[in-house]
C-alpha cells in the first residue's frame, strides 16, 4: 500500500502549476490527510487506491468548497476595499486562505481525475465552475485559473499511462476464463 504523497507524485504532483502559497498548503494537507488516507485504503480494500484518492480530493474539494461560498461575500468585501486603497493591479496580489485552498486542493483534483480517467468534459465544467467562483466578476482571471485546472487534469492523463494499477495475474487468468463461459 502507497502513502498519499508517493501515489500523488505517480500522478504527477510535483508537475502541478502551484504557486508557492498553493505549493505549501497542497503539501501541509497531503501530510495531514495520509493517515487517514492509509486506513480507508485498509477498510477499503476493493477499491484501487487511484479511485480512493479521487474520492479523498472529491471530498476535500466540496468541503473546501462550501467554507469558500460561506465567506464569498466578505471576500468581495475585502477584495473591494484592497482595490479602493491599493489599486487594482496591487489589489490582485492579495488572496485569502481561502482562495489558496480550493485553488490548491481543486488542482490535486483534477490530477487525480485525469489520473482516473474521468471524462474531459465533467472535468471541464467544474474547471469552469470552480474558476468563475474564485475569480467572481473578472471572466478574464477565471479562464486563466480554468486553464490551469486543466493543465492539472491532462497532467494526470499523461502519467495514467504510465501508471497502470498492478492486477494479480491469478486475478486477470479467473477474467478470462470467466469471459470463455459467458
Amino acid at each position: 500500500m502507497k502513502p498519499l504523497r508517493h501515489l500523488l507524485n505517480e500522478f504527477g504532483f510535483e508537475q502541478l502549476p502551484l504557486s508557492h502559497s498553493e505549493r505549501e498548503f497542497a503539501d501541509n494537507f497531503v501530510d495531514f490527510r495520509s493517515d487517514f488516507f492509509l486506513r480507508i485504503c485498509q477498510q477499503k480494500q476493493e477499491k484501487t487506491q487511484h479511485a480512493l484518492a479521487l474520492g479523498l480530493f472529491t471530498q476535500s474539494i466540496q468541503q473546501a468548497q462550501g467554507e469558500f461560498k460561506a465567506t464569498q461575500s466578505k471576500i468581495a468585501e475585502m477584495d473591494a476595499l484592497f482595490e479602493q486603497h491599493v489599486g487594482k493591479q496591487h489589489a490582485q496580489k492579495f488572496h485569502t486562505m481561502n482562495e489558496v485552498e480550493v485553488t490548491a486542493i481543486a488542482k490535486i483534483w483534477f490530477l487525480c481525475q485525469g489520473c482516473n480517467g474521468i471524462d474531459f468534459s465533467y472535468a471541464n465544467d467544474h474547471a469552469t465552475e470552480i474558476s468563475q467562483q474564485l475569480a467572481a466578476n473578472h471572466a478574464q482571471q477565471a479562464e486563466i485559473i480554468r486553464q490551469q485546472f486543466m493543465q492539472c487534469y491532462y497532467i494526470g492523463v499523461d502519467h495514467a499511462h504510465t501508471i497502470k494499477p498492478r492486477t494479480n495475474w491469478l486475478l486477470t487468468l479467473q477474467k478470462a476464463v470467466k469471459s470463455l463461459f459467458n
